[in-house]
C-alpha cells in the first residue's frame, strides 16, 4: 500500500529511476573504489569527497552538492526546500579501513578500524596517503602483511619513500565480471552509490517536495576500532546543523555470506538493529512502514529488497541514534568486509536506489494518506 500511495503523490519518481538502467553503474562505482578514501582525510582535495562530487554533476546533482559541509569534514547533497533543518537526513560513509603508522623505519602499523582479515597470515596491495602541497597523494605503494599469531601489522614498501604522516589503506584493482564486483572499498562505496543514485531519482520530483528539506550526508570517519569511539564525522554533523524533523536514515553495506541472512543478488538489505541493540533500533511504526514498502515494492519489482533479520554491525546509527530517531538501516549486500576481496552484486546498487528513493520519500512525510497509518512523525 505504501508504495501504491507514493507513486500516485510522485508519479515521475518510478520513471526517474527505470531512466538510471541507462547508466554506467560499474564506470561509477570503479571510480569511487579508486579513490582515495583515508579516514581522517576523505574529504581533502584529492580525496573521495571529490570524486562523490563529480559523479553528483553527471547526475543532475551540480547545484545541489555541499562540499564542504562547516568543519565536519563531510560533503553533502541537499534537495527540496531550503530552510536551516532538514526533515530528513540520509547518511552514507565515504572512509574505508585505515591505518597510520608506528614506526616508518620497521613499517609497523596501528589499525584505526576494524580488523577482519580472514587468515592469521595475510597480505594485501596497499598504498599510503599523505597530505603534500595541498592535497592527497600517493606516497607509497606496498603491501600491508598481518600476522596474527606475533601480533604484528606492517607496511612493506615496494615504490616510493615512507612518511610519519601517512595514512595506510588497502588499495586493490577492482573487477568487474558480469554482475559480480570484487575490490576493496566496497564498504561503503556501495552505499555512497546507492545514496547518490536515490538523491538523483528524487531530485526528478523535488518540485513535490515542496516544504521539505531532505540532506544526504557522505560522512568522514566512520570506520574505527569497534571497542573505541566511531562514527567521528556523524558526532560533528550533530553540532554543524539542527536535528531532522522526523530522524535519520544509515546507508552502510550489510554483512552477507554462509550462515548470515542477506543474500547478494537477491536486492538491497533492510535491517531495524544494530548489533542485537547495541546500536540502533529503528521505532516499531517506520519497521511497518519499512516492511508494508518492501512488499509493495517487490511484487512491482520483484528482488529489490529483502529483510534481514540477523546480525548487522553497527555503523554512524550508534552516534546518531543519539541526536535523532534512526528510520532505517540499509545497504548493498557484501562478502568479505575489510578485506581485498571484498565482493557485491551491481545489480543490488540499482535495487538500492529504487527502495532508498520510496524509502525516503515516505520519511519525508510527503503522502498524506501514510501519515496516520503509520504515526510519522511520532
Amino acid at each position: 500500500m505504501p508504495y501504491e500511495i507514493l507513486n500516485r503523490t510522485l508519479p515521475g519518481l518510478s520513471d526517474a529511476l527505470k531512466q538510471q538502467t541507462k547508466l554506467d553503474v560499474w564506470a561509477m562505482l570503479k571510480r569511487l573504489l579508486e579513490a582515495n578514501a583515508p579516514s581522517g582525510g576523505a574529504n581533502l582535495l584529492g580525496g573521495i569527497g571529490d570524486d562523490i562530487a563529480v559523479l553528483a554533476d553527471g547526475l543532475g546533482l551540480r547545484e545541489h552538492v555541499i562540499s564542504q559541509l562547516g568543519s565536519t569534514g563531510n560533503t553533502a547533497i541537499w534537495l527540496g526546500a531550503d530552510k536551516a533543518a532538514a526533515d530528513v537526513i540520509v547518511v552514507a560513509h565515504m572512509d574505508r579501513p585505515s591505518f597510520r603508522f608506528k614506526s616508518i623505519e620497521d613499517g609497523s602499523l596501528f589499525p584505526i578500524c576494524a580488523i577482519r582479515f580472514p587468515t592469521d597470515d595475510y597480505r594485501v596491495t596497499a598504498k599510503a596517503l599523505r597530505f603534500e602541497k595541498g592535497r592527497l597523494v600517493v606516497g607509497a605503494q606496498g603491501v600491508i602483511a598481518y600476522h596474527k599469531g606475533n601480533n604484528t601489522l606492517r607496511f612493506e614498501a615496494a615504490k616510493g619513500q615512507l612518511a610519519w604522516q601517512d595514512t595506510v589503506v588497502m588499495d586493490v584493482t577492482p573487477v568487474c565480471d558480469g554482475d559480480v564486483v570484487i575490490g576493496t572499498g566496497l564498504d561503503n562505496s556501495l552505499g555512497t552509490l546507492m545514496a547518490l543514485l536515490a538523491a538523483a531519482a528524487l531530485c526528478q520530483v523535488e518540485a513535490v517536495l515542496k516544504d521539505r528539506r531532505c540532506l544526504f550526508v557522505f560522512t568522514d570517519q566512520e570506520e574505527g576500532p569497534p571497542e573505541a569511539f566511531f562514527g567521528h564525522g556523524a558526532a560533528r554533523l550533530m553540532h554543524a546543523v539542527p536535528p531532522p524533523t522526523y530522524g535519520c536514515v544509515v546507508v552502510d553495506a550489510q554483512t552477507a555470506g554462509p550462515g548470515l541472512v542477506p543474500q547478494m543478488g537477491a536486492g538491497v538489505s533492510y535491517s531495524a538493529a544494530s548489533g542485537w541493540g547495541r546500536g540502533a533500533i529503528v521505532p516499531p511504526n517506520y519497521h511497518t512502514l519499512a516492511i508494508d514498502l518492501a512488499d509493495g515494492l517487490n511484487r512491482a519489482r520483484p528482488g529489490t529488497v529483502q529483510i534481514n533479520t540477523g546480525h548487522l554491525s553497527r555503523s554512524d546509527d550508534m552516534i546518531l541514534g543519539q541526536w535523532t530517531r534512526i528510520l532505517a538501516l540499509s545497504g548493498p549486500p557484501m562478502t568479505d568486509p575489510h578485506t581485498g576481496q571484498e565482493t557485491a552484486h551491481l545489480s543490488d546498487i540499482q535495487s538500492g536506489a529504487w527502495w532508498l528513493a520510496y524509502l525516503t520519500a515516505a520519511c519525508l512525510n510527503v503522502a498524506p494518506d501514510l501519515t496516520p497509518r503509520y504515526a510519522l512523525g511520532r
